[in-house]
């Protein structure tokens, strides 16, 4: 353990695990994101890339690893479940805390192929570990809600994945798609977002069915595939369409919707996450079921209205700076509870 959480530290030092690929366009994104925020604050804080986990050999070994590394930190921060939080939940004497986000606890049910089996292991990883947090995030308010049923004793408080809110602002539209290369555009784009289409997950083929029965009857739509584009460049693809559309099986809290609202576009999704919560009061967005039909009657309605005005006001602390802040307060909340035993009392 560091000197610094002796007394009043000078510079707290922590310890981040993750399991997100540096060699893949735009994975993990939000954590480095958050990372600059918790840095900007004077927090010595250490990225660790964990590997490939997918053997008995790599997880061993990866175990040995961060328990070793964490001897030099005040606090260890999982920013994954699964196999991450198994790996990451080895550490001894200092509090550890582990964020769950969605796919690392939701099962994937809809097939029993590789998405089927690789949810179940990495949910039965999390459930496993868990326990042995001082802490437990959730990025969603239905994932809180489900790990407080599971573990009634945990500590769990909801801390969502940060949107840059000064890239993802609303833009006129005609002047974004003249910027893109489609000048004099008055198409209605419809959005679709995913790091690899053919993630069963997120179920493109829903998406492109519902789109087609849209497109059927309105016409004048195009379907715009955000997949394998610079992260510099969405804020200004976002601001352009008219409408996002999520599909997905289960999410923790879709990154996609979440820019999409910060930029004022509306969604239509399936019933994920919080986004139930919103349509409830948003007219413009719409949860629907998981039925090409439905999610296009929910497109075709939704790109009936008015622009909305302000879908930004449903991101309310979910800012960089405002989760940067959530983190360091929980941060400071465990290491004044640890006492000279290395026991933490949990906040």
């Amino acid at each position: 353990m560091s000197a610094a959480v002796v007394g009043q530290p000078s510079v707290m030092r922590i310890l981040w695990t993750h399991n997100f690929d540096p060699h893949v366009a735009n994975s993990g994104v939000f954590v480095h994101k958050t990372a600059e925020g918790v840095r900007a604050r004077g927090i010595d804080l250490h990225l660790e890339y964990l590997g490939n986990l997918r053997s008995m050999r790599q997880l061993m070994r990866a175990r040995r690893h961060v328990k070793r590394l964490a001897r030099d930190f005040d606090l260890v921060h999982a920013q994954f479940g699964s196999a991450c939080g198994l790996v990451t939940s080895v550490v001894e004497g200092i509090p550890k805390i582990v964020t769950i986000r969605g796919s690392d606890w939701n099962i994937h049910k809809a097939s029993r192929g590789f998405f089927y089996f690789h949810t179940q292991m990495a949910s039965a990883f999390s459930k496993f570990s868990i326990r042995s947090y001082d802490a437990i995030l959730a990025v969603s308010h239905r994932v809180a809600a489900e790990l407080r049923q599971f573990a009634p004793r945990a500590y769990v408080d909801v801390s969502p994945s940060p949107i840059d809110l000064a890239r993802f602002v609303p833009r006129d539209k005609r002047e974004a798609r003249a910027l893109l290369g489609f000048p004099d555009c008055t198409e209605k784009w419809v959005l679709f977002n995913s790091l690899r289409l053919q993630n069963p997950i997120k179920r493109f083929e829903l998406a492109k069915q519902a789109f087609d029965i849209a497109q059927e009857r309105l016409g004048n739509l195009r379907l715009r595939v955000a997949t394998g584009l610079d992260h510099e460049s969405m804020p200004l693809f976002v601001a352009a369409c008219d409408l996002v559309l999520c599909t997905s099986d289960n999410e923790g809290w879709p990154n996609s919707v979440k820019e999409a609202l910060a930029c004022n576009v509306p969604f239509v999704a399936t019933d994920v996450s919080d986004l139930r919560d919103i349509s409830s009061i948003e007219p413009s967005c719409r949860v629907c079921p998981a039925d090409a039909k439905k999610i296009a009657d929910g497109i075709c309605e939704v790109l009936s209205l008015p622009d909305p005005r302000n879908l930004r006001q449903h991101l309310s602390g979910m800012s960089v700076d405002a989760i940067s802040d959530q983190l360091i307060a929980i941060y400071q909340s465990l290491l004044t509870r640890q006492d000279d035993s290395g026991v933490v009392a949990r906040p």
